[in-house]
């Protein structure tokens, strides 16, 4: 701040008393200025009151500090003051720097017309008080930009750690299909690697019909486990490429699902697994019965294949008004890694090349049956559980996932009872 001399306080006060009379001009010249700036359009958008702000309190001060009175530290928190509202009306920075041009170019004007009044002011008086009003200018102008470079640069880096996040989740969305690809094509090499075994003996003589007969089995459910996969395979590439289509319409939750599980109970009854039904056995609601009963029937399949005893069950109820859920829950080994909460989880690992895919000597019907059928191979779960996970969010249910080694498993999916336009 530049401090008056005793000989400059009188000319300079009656600045200030006249600086003071014109207010109100001032910050009207101010306010059309920056409205006729076709790049200053922020200013339409704020009352008299938003566009003043904290300046007529500055001039206040500018006149104390012509009066020869240090309000410097105030002029600073008023200014700062101003920037920050300014960041929350939504101005850019050019136009905080286009408005404050204008509000210096107003109160040079003032000095000028001050000049006419009184022409007997000399000039190093003229001079002093342009020096004052330009130094004022600079410190308002300084306070206000300053507060606002902070806020930017505070908004840039959540920006940056927002967008951090974002990368991590889309390489650990990519590394989870790496990975689902990986089993994937590891189930499939193992059952071609079956089928041409089962040709190669083909081609030889062989006596025994019963011998010829396991040979065409292993060959024909080796060969619907790779065209399982692979319909799995594609199923999820066309939910994650936003073309599975979604038909709502009314229906019955508590019949669709107690006609579902019945339809499961020979499979059960061959693993020697009990398969239970709890839920009303009526629950409208508004949903896609396709992609539905394919939630539950990956679920339900997987559940059977690997429960090795004990049972499976599927529940549903009315949650409240607006939601109903429907769980499915096994007494198996658990996932073989921790999952947590709606995630997408890793399961499986490295396995010697004979997989339960490739099973030579397994020819049970029943085994057949899950390995044609089943939403999750032994080592391409991935697929199924994503599969599951992309038609709950088609459908915009929540998915939880709780499982416990040695405890079992617990699918639970929330879903609307009538979906909103």
């Amino acid at each position: 701040m530049i401090v008056p001399t005793h000989s400059e306080s009188a000319p300079l006060s009656q600045l200030a008393s006249f600086l003071a009379a014109r207010r109100e001009s001032l910050l009207a010249n101010w306010r059309t200025a920056c409205e006729t700036d076709p790049g200053l359009r922020s200013v339409n958008r704020l009352s008299p009151d938003e566009f003043a702000n904290k300046v007529p309190f500055m001039l206040n001060v500018l006149q104390q500090q012509l009066q020869h009175q240090d309000e410097e530290a105030q002029v600073d928190r008023l200014a700062a003051e101003h920037g920050l509202l300014r960041w929350h009306k939504g101005y850019v920075l050019s136009e905080l720097l286009a408005e404050m041009h204008y509000l210096g170019q107003s109160m040079l004007a003032e000095l000028g017309a001050f000049w006419q009044l009184y022409p007997s002011t000399d000039c190093p008086m003229i001079t002093r008080a342009y020096e004052h009003i330009f130094a004022f200018a600079n410190q308002i102008n300084t306070g206000s930009v300053s507060q606002f470079t902070d806020l930017q640069r505070t908004a840039a880096v959540s920006r940056v750690n927002v967008l951090e996040k974002a990368l991590a989740e889309l390489q650990a969305l990519s590394q989870q299909r790496l990975e689902i690809l990986r089993h994937s094509s590891h189930d499939l090499r193992g059952s071609f690697g079956a089928i041409q075994g089962a040709a190669s003996l083909l081609e030889l003589v062989i006596d025994s019909q019963q011998e010829r007969k396991q040979m065409l089995d292993m060959l024909l459910r080796n060969l619907t486990t790779c065209r399982s996969l692979v319909t799995q395979l594609m199923d999820l590439a066309r939910l994650e490429a936003g073309q599975e289509a979604l038909h709502l319409q009314p229906l019955d939750a508590g019949q669709l699902l107690t006609s579902l599980v019945a339809s499961y109970q020979p499979l059960a009854t061959e693993r020697g697994l009990l398969l239970k039904a709890d839920g009303p056995t009526s629950l409208p609601v508004e949903c896609d019965p396709l992609q539905l009963q394919r939630i539950i029937q990956n679920l339900v399949l997987n559940a059977l294949k690997h429960t090795p005893t004990g049972w499976v069950s599927v529940s549903w109820s009315r949650e409240n008004e607006s939601r109903w859920t429907v769980s499915v829950q096994d007494s198996g080994p658990g996932l073989p890694t921790a999952t947590r909460a709606g995630s997408r989880p890793h399961w499986g690992g490295d396995s010697p090349e004979t997989t339960a895919a490739v099973d030579f000597a397994d020819t049970q019907p029943a085994a057949a049956a899950l390995s044609s059928h089943s939403g999750f191979a032994h080592q391409g779960e991935g697929v199924g559980l994503s599969i599951v996970k992309g038609l709950c969010e088609l459908l915009r249910a929540s998915l939880e996932i709780d499982s416990r080694p040695g405890v079992g498993t617990l699918f639970r999916i929330r879903l609307s009872i009538q979906e909103q336009v």
